[in-house]
């Protein structure tokens, strides 16, 4: 309740949706998280174009299964499905509220259980891990990490049980639910858990056999735990194998002085630093742990020196390495910062659980935090009042651990001064949490919501005209590359970490834009490629529907397939797929003109319309003094974004064609094969001839497409759709094979005479995932039960002939 409290309050204080016009939108939240939480929310209400195994309406069709398993595997969100659709964004908040009150929750259950004491100080430490810098500044907005900080102490709680043997089925169903949610943010939590019951194992009294079978007991638990989350974790595997590689980030450690910056209040550095703030309250009891003499010693050495081993760990290029599983993130370098805030939150507990640390551990922890406050106090992080609002806060916190100190806990007045401790902390927690939210709204802005009234009124429209399978209807991307996950409609618009390589590059090859390392495809007006992927409405450059003859889905084409052509330019690589030529892509000679242009100079038939395809340019383009078209590639060309293919404008009478061409970008070049022009006349006689060819019916399934055929068809079924692993087709309910490559689409080759074909989709790795977690599943309950049976057979033995336990 007081991390769902603060977090609000702090967003009221803000103004940020829904408690006024300033937009959470920060990042991936608007354009990747919700466009998936809708396509889940349509899942649920069966008004989906798909199901959780594929998705029809993105990219010309692709797997869902692992976008799924990566972002929405938790069952908070589940929750989605209360909301009106109109209304996910809010669902996202809620999910995201609920998220960071279970990890406080969570964090304070597993204090509680690691070592008695009060639970007033339980709930202001779980509060302070809830609401810890990593929280705010790091996954606010990227609701799926937030289930490594619920796992971490989780899996510390499992620990626990593996040391008194105790609930194994519960421990193994714990880790495969975090695997399974968020396997990113499980594999830190899972490491940072093992660390912590290390620590444990150190600085208990068991004998060192017992500590040997806890760890052991435990590394089995973890295993089959993962185990047991393949049928999802192994498609996500499989599709990152698969998919668009980024390129990896440099590692370059930052300053010590920035990472213990980053302790302090009231400081924000996303994307620049490990995000540690913890709250003042729990900065000045960990630090006190070292000096606390109602603690034993061992424990004194052990649990620092593995908070500044943690915080080592950050700075070194090969631990860095393991913490994100050998591959270095762009943007944030410190992902795993959750892990030593946790850590910190422990070190508090223990040292003031049992008793208050007494005046000397006290002033040794005041001297620490003078000497951080000196060491960092010019540091960019900080803000003007961060330093008085730590020293504030301090003294609060050794005041009331004082006056504690002197009650044991035990008196009434004690309680009070707890929870005037908790008043302090919150109030702490709320203006870090404002100006945290605040200074990175400058670093990171945030678009505008996914959704509103424009919005409400594109779907109206694009639901108006929609006709699938009929034909596609392409909502465009003018709000996010995932329109068709949150307009309706189905086209080329797709941003996702899994986006598959095959299909990007198909894409790429056709004309289609793109950005974020290629993970971004984005939508293109092209009567070409509308005829190939069956585009017959969709949304035009003035937000308007627009309807057009095209082919069926699913084609019927006589003959081979075609070769790749010589000169595999965007123009014939259409022609390809299309069957025939419809371009004449001419010769130009170019000069340049005034104020940095370039004039291209061509003939063309008079009366075809003109296309330029400059992949890695930025900047503008327009023929005959007509409108400026924007060419978009305009960070890293060809490694963060691609042009897309753009229309200028029809060829005159005289067949001269002039384009300007105004770069932006260095080093710029006209390569030939650049420019071509389309003639309408041949594309609308191709369309005919694939028209009368076509399938008779068309039935599209969640993760299946059927077509019927005319009779006797013969040669090759071309459906337009990505070839992508994980399809098996048939023809005549035969046996299912493999499909055929076509130029990057889905394609079936007919025996003979057929009249259906059919193909279904299923992830790839998802049998291997299920049987290894049915496996695991069948293991865990065979240990579980070997387990009860020993203990049966031990308590039959400790039981006398009169029937009484000795």
């Amino acid at each position: 309740m007081l991390t769902t409290v603060v977090f609000s309050v702090a967003g009221m204080v803000r103004g940020t949706f829904p408690f006024g016009s300033a937009s959470r939108s920060t990042n991936d939240l608007g354009t990747q998280y919700v466009p998936f939480y809708t396509h889940l929310w349509d899942v649920l209400h069966g008004k989906a174009q798909g199901d959780l195994f594929f998705n029809w309406q993105s990219g010309f069709g692709v797997g869902f299964w692992a976008d799924y398993g990566v972002g929405l595997g938790n069952p908070l969100s589940l929750l989605v499905a209360v909301f009106p659709r109109d209304r996910v964004d809010l669902a996202v908040l809620v999910i995201t509220v609920a998220k960071l009150a279970l990890a406080a929750a969570a964090m304070a259950a597993y204090l509680v259980r690691m070592r008695p004491g009060p639970r007033w100080l339980a709930v202001l430490l779980g509060a302070s891990y809830g609401l810890c810098g990593w929280a705010i500044d790091d996954a606010a907005y990227v609701p799926m990490w937030l289930d490594g900080l619920i796992a971490l102490p989780l899996f510390c709680l499992v620990g626990e049980w593996s040391i008194k043997r105790r609930r194994p089925l519960l421990g193994v169903a714990v880790i495969a639910l975090f695997w399974m949610s968020n396997f990113y943010t499980a594999y830190m939590a899972t490491i940072a858990a093992v660390l912590v019951l290390l620590a444990r194992i150190l600085t208990s009294d068991l004998r060192w056999s017992v500590r040997l079978r806890a760890v052991l007991r435990h590394g089995v638990t973890v295993v089959l735990g993962i185990a047991a989350s393949a049928p999802i974790l192994l498609p996500v595997v499989k599709a990152n194998e698969l998919a668009v590689p980024s390129p990896a980030g440099i590692f370059t450690p930052v300053p010590v002085e920035t990472l213990l910056a980053r302790f302090i209040p009231l400081t924000e550095g996303v994307g620049r630093g490990a995000s540690l703030y913890v709250g003042t309250a729990a900065l000045v009891l960990a630090l006190s742990l070292p000096f606390n003499r109602g603690v034993s010693t061992r424990t004194r050495i052990v649990w620092p020196l593995l908070a500044v081993a943690l915080g080592a760990s950050f700075l070194w290029g090969p631990t860095h390495a393991v913490w994100h599983g050998f591959d270095s993130p762009n943007g944030s370098q410190y992902r795993q910062a959750f892990a030593l805030c946790a850590v910190v939150i422990i070190l508090a507990w223990i040292s003031a659980a049992d008793r208050p640390p007494d005046w000397s551990a006290l002033a040794a922890s005041a001297i620490l935090l003078t000497a951080l406050g000196l060491y960092t106090r010019d540091h960019r992080f900080l803000t003007s009042h961060s330093l008085h609002l730590l020293a504030l806060s301090a003294g609060a916190v050794a005041v009331a651990m004082l006056v504690l100190r002197r009650l044991r806990y035990h008196r009434g007045l004690a309680l009070f001064t707890g929870i005037g401790l908790i008043v302090v902390v919150t109030a702490e927690l709320t203006w870090s949490a404002v100006v945290v939210d605040d200074r990175r709204s400058d670093i990171l802005s945030a678009s505008a919501s996914p959704w509103g009234e424009r919005q409400q009124a594109l779907r109206a429209s694009i639901t108006a005209v929609d006709g699938w399978p009929t034909h596609r209807t392409d909502p465009g991307t003018s709000t996010t590359p995932n329109d068709p996950m949150l307009l309706g409609g189905q086209g080329p618009g797709y941003y996702s970490s899994l986006l598959p390589d095959t299909l990007k590059h198909t894409l790429t090859d056709l004309g289609f834009g793109w950005s974020g390392y290629g993970r971004a495809l984005y939508s293109m007006d092209n009567p070409v490629t509308n005829a190939i992927f069956s585009i017959g409405a969709g949304l035009d450059r003035a937000s308007t529907t627009a309807r057009t003859d095209v082919p069926s889905l699913v084609t019927v084409r006589p003959g081979p397939i075609p070769e790749k052509p010589a000169e595999p330019t965007a123009y014939a690589l259409q022609e390809r797929l299309l069957g025939a030529q419809v371009y004449d892509v001419p010769k130009f000679s170019a000069t340049e003109g005034t104020r940095g242009t370039h004039l291209v100079s061509a003939n063309c038939r008079p009366g075809s319309t003109v296309y330029l395809h400059l992949p890695e340019a930025w900047g503008a383009a327009r023929h005959a003094a007509g409108e400026w078209r924007p060419l978009t590639a305009a960070r890293r060309p060809g490694i963060n974004t691609s042009s897309a293919m753009v229309e200028l404008g029809e060829v005159p009478a005289s067949g001269s064609v002039t384009v300007e061409v105004r770069f932006k970008s260095e080093n710029a070049v006209l390569p030939q094969g650049a420019l071509g022009c389309l003639d309408a006349d041949r594309l609308r006689k191709r369309v005919a001839e694939l028209r009368a060819n076509d399938g008779v019916a068309v039935q599209a399934g969640g993760h299946s497409i059927e077509a019927i055929l005319r009779p006797d068809s013969t040669g090759t079924v071309v459906i337009g759709t990505g070839h992508l692993p994980g399809w098996r087709c048939s023809t005549d309910d035969g046996e299912r094979k493999k499909p055929t490559n076509y130029g990057g689409l889905l394609a079936v080759e007919l025996p003979g005479p057929t009249q259906k074909v059919s193909c279904n989709y299923r992830p790839p790795g998802l049998e291997l995932g299920l049987a290894t977690g049915g496996g695991a599943l069948l293991a865990t309950l065979a240990l579980a039960l070997a387990s009860r049976t020993r203990r049966d057979a031990y308590g039959a033995t400790r039981t006398n002939d009169t029937g009484t336990h000795t």
